[in-house]
């Protein structure tokens, strides 16, 4: 059996993909790089609005509440900064690697026959992942191994969506070099969120925040 992180994609993000598979299908003589564009930009704000929303919607305190909703402007602010940095004009040859990254190696489906937004995680991660949320139960809570959990999901997310799709990008030197420092900006940004939120939350809210992560780690066979 394999681990797999992935989520249900928005309807504005499902609409953005079949334009984009039917655009590529039929060899129509338009530039793809739009619409290679409108995903990858759609496709970021469903994986924030799935990491990090979350996070926000279970604090219980409002000053705490308000400080975490700042986090998430400014880590949503990095990652269009980011795509608008590497994106734009590009032959339609140059686009078609983007396209295939997010249609062969960012989604899988399911078992239930429904398409995720996600990937395939390694044997040791997905193994920390799990260990970390089964830590969470009603009657025992590892925090430590909640977060370890947590971090680690985040950060082969930000991994492969980040650095692995830059790679099918045609990029010079400078805007190559962006892409670490970006990631790096996101990274401490949605780390800020979780040291500021786990150590206040009761056991109760933890539980339910372990609740709500867990259907986006799926097993299914190889």
């Amino acid at each position: 059996m394999a681990q797999y992180f992935g989520f249900v994609p928005s309807d504005k993000l499902k609409v953005l993909v079949k334009e984009a598979e039917q655009v590529v299908a039929s060899n129509e003589t338009v530039d793809y790089y739009p619409y290679r564009d409108a995903l990858t930009h759609q496709t970021a704000r469903d994986l924030i609005d799935n990491l990090l929303v979350g996070l926000v919607e279970i604090t219980p305190n409002p000053e705490r509440k308000a400080s975490m909703q700042k986090i998430v402007v400014t880590v949503e602010k990095t990652a269009d900064t980011l795509l608008n940095i590497l994106l734009g004009k590009e032959n339609n040859e140059e686009v078609l690697p983007s396209f295939h990254f997010l249609r062969d190696r960012a989604t899988f489906i399911d078992n239930d026959g429904i398409t995720r937004v996600g990937f395939k995680l390694s044997e040791a991660d997905g193994q920390i992942i799990n260990k970390g949320f089964s830590a969470i139960t009603p009657d025992h809570v590892d925090v430590k191994a909640f977060k370890t959990a947590l971090e680690t999901m985040n950060d082969q997310t930000l991994t492969h969506f980040i650095s692995n799709y830059a790679e099918t990008l045609k990029l010079g030197m400078i805007k190559r070099k962006s892409v670490p420092v970006a990631k790096a900006a996101i990274d401490k940004g949605m780390s800020m969120a979780l040291n500021k939120l786990l150590p206040d939350l009761p056991d109760s809210s933890l539980n339910r925040l372990a609740n709500y992560y867990r259907p986006f780690i799926v097993e299914k066979p190889e």
